[in-house]
């Protein structure tokens, strides 16, 4: 049960980034838009595992949301 707690907020990121590339590529003419939404999805995936992790480290260094460059 435990496994899902991070599955499924992660599944769901993939599948918003799997769309908006979807729609995005078909827009442009792609075609094969499957061969570029996938990599979108996962793209989004890991930016947000980034963002994350990064506001995660700031905060346990001591710096506010506001606080802009390193800590000193």
């Amino acid at each position: 049960m435990g496994a899902f707690v991070l599955l499924v907020p992660a599944l769901l990121v993939v599948v918003a980034g799997y769309a908006v590339a979807y729609v995005v590529a078909e827009a442009l003419g792609v075609t094969a838009p499957e061969a570029v939404a996938w990599p979108g999805g996962l793209l989004l995936l890991v930016v947000t595992c980034w963002a994350l992790w990064r506001r995660r480290r700031r905060r346990a260094r001591g710096l506010g949301a506001g606080a802009r460059g390193r800590a000193r």
